[in-house]
């Protein structure tokens, strides 16, 4: 029993020996290893310094720039700046109106035998229009024409015998009277013949045909009504504090509100010297050119522009390439392939284009396309049309946030 214990005892403290033993070998394994680990945190640092030498640290500027080129290129659209001309220019809505529209109307009575025109024919100054019949008056022609033939062969006579003697005063005056009578008769006869043809009296459209082949008219019934159109103009009425700026003769275009892309030349006919006091404006008459080549009817509404000032040899600037900002305006231009923002300071502007005053020439490309989500410095790639604004400017957004 007592060789029993003892076994036991001197197992127990082989054991207790053997994890002593262990515990001690792991905890100096666990001290070799520290200094690795610090090492290891020593070099992730290293690593924010790629390219510097060791210990050395990059500052706020140097880590955004790197940042900044490490981002992908946005695609974008950019147009090249160009010189020309610009206008400053007065811009009202208004009607187009007519100097003389015109009502044709039978100086005659009989059925109406031809009708030569419609409505929307151009027609012009002693144009036939219709016709109507006329056989009395020709008959009435022909015998007051014979009747003045007759007594100008008898007048000839009383001359030869007046010369001669052979008559006195009273009769002579009397063969002369009645020539005279005779002649009128004549005349009235084919004015009554010619009154029977309907003509233009202007030169113009056809805007109304009331003439009716078969039917019967009397004098003084309106058959056609026919519009100048060479002498279309349009009102507009111009707040008094460009009294001073606007004269006659000053160069104006006029735009279809009608037909699309229709423009016509015109210029400044009439200024009125009177300021209206309840209105505060004064009105001017704007004449449409002649030989526009465009079709224009008078009732048209239409968008007149008087050019009070034009620039030449400016900087322009496509209005696609403007970036709003509240009231500012900005634009981006390309440079080294960066994205350079900068304040447009403009000056006149028109459909397309807006003057830059400051800060661009002519060649400096500006982008047009893929802007609206770009911020300044970041890189850019020009491309062609076939890169879509949704596109460039979705890529442009991701770029900005990462």
């Amino acid at each position: 029993m007592d060789y029993c214990n003892f076994k036991m005892k001197t197992w127990t403290r082989i054991g207790v020996v053997l994890f002593a033993s262990l515990a001690i070998a792991s905890c100096s394994k666990m001290s070799d290893n520290l200094p690795k680990s610090k090492e290891g945190k020593a070099s992730s640092s290293e690593k924010e310094g790629v390219g510097k030498s060791k210990g050395e640290k990059l500052s706020k500027s140097e880590r955004v720039e790197r940042v900044q080129r490490s981002k992908p290129a946005v695609p974008v659209k950019v147009a090249i700046v160009e010189e020309g001309e610009i206008t400053s220019s007065l811009v009202f809505d208004s009607v187009l109106e007519t100097e003389s529209s015109v009502e044709i109307f039978s100086e005659s009575t009989g059925v109406i035998l031809e009708v030569l025109v419609e409505e929307g024919d151009r027609v012009s100054t002693g144009q036939v229009l219709a016709r109507l019949e006329n056989d009395v008056q020709q008959v009435d022609l022909d015998e007051t024409k014979a009747r003045y033939e007759h007594e100008k062969v008898n007048f000839q006579r009383r001359i030869d015998l007046y010369d001669r003697k052979l008559i006195n005063q009273q009769e002579y005056d009397t063969a002369k009277f009645g020539l005279e009578q005779t002649r009128l008769r004549y005349e009235r006869s084919r004015i009554q013949l010619e009154n029977t043809i309907i003509r233009s009296t202007v030169d113009g459209v056809v805007t109304e045909r009331i003439a009716q082949l078969g039917s019967r008219v009397s004098a003084n019934r309106q058959l056609f009504a026919v519009m100048n159109l060479n002498e279309l103009f349009a009102n507009v009425h111009i707040p008094g504090q460009h009294l001073l700026r606007i004269e006659k003769g000053l160069s104006a275009i006029i735009d279809s509100d009608l037909i699309e892309g229709a423009r016509y030349g015109a210029y400044v006919k009439l200024v009125s010297p009177i300021v209206d006091p309840e209105s505060g404006t004064f009105k001017v008459k704007v004449a449409v050119a002649k030989g526009n080549g465009m079709p224009i009817y008078s009732g048209m509404f239409v968008n007149v522009r008087i050019i009070v000032d034009t620039r030449n040899n400016t900087a322009l600037v496509p209005k696609d390439a403007i970036v709003h900002e509240g009231d500012l305006k900005y634009i981006y231009t390309v440079k080294a392939g960066k994205a350079r923002k900068q304040l447009l300071q403009e000056g006149y502007s028109n459909v397309g284009y807006v003057q830059a005053t400051s800060g661009i020439a002519k060649g400096d490309a500006v982008i047009v396309m893929g802007h609206n989500a770009l911020k300044d410095g970041a890189n850019v790639k020009i491309v062609a049309d076939s890169v879509t604004a949704e596109g460039a400017e979705g890529k442009a957004k991701s770029a900005a946030e990462g």
